[in-house]
């Protein structure tokens, strides 16, 4: 295998974020360009996973694009039909037809950025949809495909059985589920998907005159697709290496898969050139993407900020920004801030999906690394975006967050920054869920006690099986929290303001008339210390009309099952429409 080229020394351009396609259903893409003069020729078009796999790999994809600029690559990123920050969504028509169609257009804006031959990388089932492409037209001349799919009827049944794995609930009582619907973590792939997705088989497949098969290191390679396209007198190179497994592991672990990056680097920088140049395609590139009587654009705030807008047709009624959750990228959970946006913005509300610094396509800050979800530098972020939306006309702003996003929602409101409203989803807090914190005890005793209902459970202590010293220190916590929360509310009653205090922040949240709305699910860790941390505070409060408490049954953290989508958003825009009373 070619070693990988050294990097160009001159700095490149800025990403540009942009929209492609047809004017009625834009494609939203990112163009990386080399720096000037430093031009290879090549146009690399990264072609991401389906889902939730393509929420994990976004890092890693773009630490790809950036890296294949730096070697002279035109390098686009783009979000497939019904994917990311594009028009539509999972149940729309033709999912396939119209993800191989936003492939294309993303080489034509390669080509015409100046690339005269193209190079599609994709990951697991974009090297399936890119592989289907990637025999025509004539300056296409290289695939390199990572962790392939080859066969898209193998690919629904690892997701049908991952799904079930993951041991999720179903609705409540009276709830309905599609069952045309196959559910794979959070996203949906509807019949017509499947029978399309089904007819597609790599080995049957004519394929680029070049291909790089990039298998993981931990599973059998993809031996018989590798067999057919040199019976087909391919040129292949395969190859097993690390970082596969980790690219595509939760936002908030997920790395950067180096190897694999120079193996795709070094694959598409050895395609020759044509003899003979290609003709420039016309390509038409939005700013803003008209989606309907709303309007998406990208835009950059204080510097740090990297956001989706979604504006309504005329002056807002009020505005709404999404912080990230985790590191998950602007998108949100399962797509939810993208479908919640479109809706909100359809009835008036402005709304922002914000990537903070270090998350998504937003740069990290200064000398931080990446997937920094807490830092010193998010307090000043919100407070920009919190400004830049009063710029566009509106004084009600509220703020949103799930997990860390929803920390940083109730904590920039704690600290002063005038905010109409709150909508705190399953918060977190720094180290929430890491040993020896609070979330850790509270969980583990959640456990615990419905052990003890079981005789298996008891089976398992008196043959020595638990870890009695684990389970005396995990209640010692336990017990030393709610000693402590209940001192804490007895100092609030008689008056006095405690520092770092849950139920003395909701206290003065609500003196500014802040509407307050946490929202938690059933089984979370977090609702038994939001309850301790404000004793008598929140029942208070929510009598006077001050704050909401509500419990959704089922979910899990991120509302991954389906039927729960359609439950938070009713919460979402029942809390959008709060305030405080006077």
């Amino acid at each position: 295998m070619s070693a990988a080229p050294a990097r160009a020394p001159a700095v490149v351009p800025a990403p540009e974020p942009l929209y492609i396609g047809a004017a009625s259903r834009p494609w939203f893409a990112t163009v990386h360009m080399p720096a000037k003069g430093a031009a290879n020729g090549v146009g690399l078009v990264i072609v991401p996973p389906f889902g939730y796999e393509a929420v994990c790999a976004h890092r890693g994809l773009r630490h790809l694009a950036v890296d294949a600029a730096a070697a002279g690559c035109v390098a686009v990123r783009v979000d497939l039909d019904g994917t990311g920050d594009s028009a539509g969504d999972d149940l729309d028509p033709d999912r396939v037809g119209r993800w191989r169609a936003s492939i294309n257009a993303a080489a034509d804006l390669a080509r015409a950025r100046g690339a005269d031959r193209i190079v599609f990388a994709g990951v697991r089932l974009g090297a399936l949809l890119a592989a289907s492409l990637a025999r025509s037209p004539a300056d296409v001349v290289g695939l390199v495909a990572i962790a392939p799919v080859v066969s898209g009827k193998r690919w629904l049944r690892e997701m049908k059985a991952l799904q079930g794995s993951l041991g999720l609930l179903p609705p409540p009582e009276g709830g309905a589920v599609d069952e045309s619907i196959q559910e794979a973590i959070g996203f949906a792939i509807t019949a017509e998907t499947r029978d399309a997705l089904t007819a597609i088989d790599l080995e049957k497949l004519e394929p680029a005159p070049a291909v790089l098969v990039i298998d993981r290191d931990d599973m059998p390679p993809s031996e018989k697709w590798i067999a057919a396209l040199r019976a087909q007198g391919v040129e292949v190179e395969a190859t097993r290496l690390p970082g596969y497994v980790e690219l595509v592991m939760d936002p908030h672990k997920a790395e950067v898969p180096q190897q694999i990056i120079d193996a795709t680097i070094a694959f598409a920088c050895a395609r020759p050139r044509l003899p003979a140049d290609a003709p420039v395609p016309a390509v038409a590139t939005m700013r803003a993407a008209a989606l309907g009587t709303i309007t998406e654009e990208p835009v950059v705030i204080a510097g740090a900020v990297h956001a989706i807008v979604t504006r309504p047709a005329g002056r807002p009624k009020k505005a709404l920004v999404f912080l990230n959750a985790g590191c998950v990228r602007r998108i949100g959970p399962n797509r939810l801030h993208v479908q919640f946006a479109r809706k909100l913005a359809a009835d008036g509300t402005l709304v922002v999906r914000a990537d903070l610094s270090g998350i998504g396509d937003a740069p990290a800050y200064g000398d931080h690394p990446e997937r920094l979800v807490y830092h010193d530098h998010a307090l000043a972020e919100t407070a920009a975006i919190l400004s830049w939306c009063r710029r566009q006309g509106t004084d009600d702003v509220y703020v949103s967050g799930l997990c860390s996003g929803g920390y940083y929602a109730l904590h920039s409101a704690a600290a002063g920054q005038p905010w109409t409203g709150l909508i705190v989803i399953n918060p977190g807090e720094p180290g929430s869920g890491i040993d020896d914190k609070p979330y850790e005890a509270a969980a583990e005793t959640a456990r615990y006690k419905q052990s003890i209902r079981s005789m298996e459970s008891w089976k398992k202590l008196l043959r020595g099986q638990v870890d009695v010293g684990h389970l005396a220190r995990m209640l010692r916590k336990r017990v030393t929290g709610l000693l402590g929360a209940q001192a804490k509310d007895a100092v609030r009653r008689i008056g006095i303001k405690l520092d770092d205090d849950l139920g003395t922040e909701l206290m003065q949240l609500a003196r500014r008339r802040v509407a307050t709305t946490f929202l938690f699910c059933d089984r979370e860790p977090g609702l038994p210390l939001f309850r301790e941390r404000t004793g008598s505070t929140a029942p208070r409060l929510e009598s006077r009309g001050l704050l909401w408490l509500r419990i959704i049954d089922g979910p899990d953290h991120t509302y991954t099952p389906r039927w729960s989508h359609a439950v938070l958003e009713r919460e979402v825009a029942a809390a959008l429409a709060r305030k405080a009373r006077r």
